[in-house]
């Protein structure tokens, strides 16, 4: 009779036992695909960082060539300025400080060089956003194979369980 209830209590205890573990199993298997989300969307914030850095710099040229006016608080545009009483100053329509135009043509060589190192340090922001985003796409690849492991392993666990029942 005590060795029917101890086979009993083993059978039920290894069950028991199998059943937790499939269970946490499933549990890290759940927090690694939030985890595999969250960075999902620090990806698509830094690829959205990184296009719009783009497409700063790409405005940011076509302004240079055609010619902005800048001011002292650095608002820009041809539009937001007025022309000053003397005629030649121009002030800003939202702060009213004064603003100089600016166009490549007419830039000293310094100015050149100062726009062109400004411009590459943006295109190498960019492309170091870039960068992380891909490292942290191979990142969630393998977050995602994790997450599948884990729910494999909480499948045989469970089967090996029913197994187990049927003894």
């Amino acid at each position: 009779m005590l060795r029917f209830l101890g086979k009993i209590y083993a059978k039920l205890s290894y069950v028991f036992s199998l059943e937790v573990e499939a269970g946490k199993s499933d549990l890290n298997a759940a927090v690694a695909a939030r985890n595999a989300a969250e960075q999902r969307k620090l990806v698509a914030t830094l690829k959205a960082e990184a296009d719009g850095m783009d497409k700063r710099i790409a405005e940011m040229t076509r302004m240079e060539e055609d010619g902005f006016y800048l001011c002292d608080n650095g608002h820009e545009k041809g539009g937001a300025f007025q022309p000053g009483a003397d005629g030649e100053t121009r002030k800003c329509i939202e702060c009213q400080a004064p603003a100089k135009f600016i166009k490549r043509s007419e830039m000293s060589g310094q100015e050149k060089y100062e726009s062109d190192k400004e411009r590459k340090d943006a295109e190498q922001m960019a492309a170091d956003k870039r960068k992380l985003a891909d490292e942290q796409e191979a990142k969630i690849a393998d977050i995602e194979q994790n997450a599948k492991f884990l729910r494999g392993n909480a499948a045989n666990a469970r089967a090996f369980a029913d197994k187990i029942r049927e003894i």
